[in-house]
């Protein structure tokens, strides 16, 4: 297993794809403000208004993921964070999507979706682990590998009491 903290994050080719989105989103953006006869300021505010979501969405993207440590599980999400202590984790599901889907040369999707489950009643549902996939990893049978390990190390640590940070 990597060293811990051990943080996965979004597979750099997947930068590239927000690349070719943005550009792909832009063009019928910038013809239909351009060429539509609006006043330039206002073609402006719209050209610049739809980069700055799309920079916007995908500056969001980019700090999601998942972070292993010694104390549990941080689930960097797209509008906040979940910290799961090795306690508080009931079981992981591990999902095979028997394949990956690809726009032009980027892998989009993974073909492995790893989610935790919760103990409480609320946390029922399961909560995918961003990024935690064979896409940060040389092959699948590594990924797979370094998945029982963190496996391995949370059922050796989840019978231990959640750190409050005061000694």
């Amino acid at each position: 297993m990597r060293p811990l903290p051990a943080t996965y994050r979004m597979p750099r080719d997947m930068i590239g794809y927000f690349v070719v989105l943005t550009i792909v989103v832009m063009l019928p953006v910038g013809y239909a403000a351009l060429g539509t006869g609006l006043p330039g300021w206002l073609s402006g505010v719209i050209l610049l208004g739809t980069l700055g979501l799309l920079l916007g969405v995908g500056l969001r993207v980019s700090r999601m993921g998942t972070v292993v440590s010694a104390d549990g599980i941080l689930r960097r999400g797209f509008l906040g964070d979940r910290r799961y202590a090795w306690s508080e984790i009931h079981d992981f599901h591990l999902h095979d999507n028997r394949g990956v889907t690809r726009v032009g040369p980027f892998d989009v999707t993974s073909r492995y979706v790893v989610a935790v489950h919760g103990h409480q009643q609320q946390q029922r549902r399961r909560k995918t682990l961003f990024f935690l996939d064979e896409r940060a990893f040389s092959g699948a049978d590594r990924f797979l590998a370094e998945l029982q390990e963190i496996i391995q190390f949370w059922q050796q640590h989840r019978g231990q009491p959640r750190p409050t940070g005061r000694r």
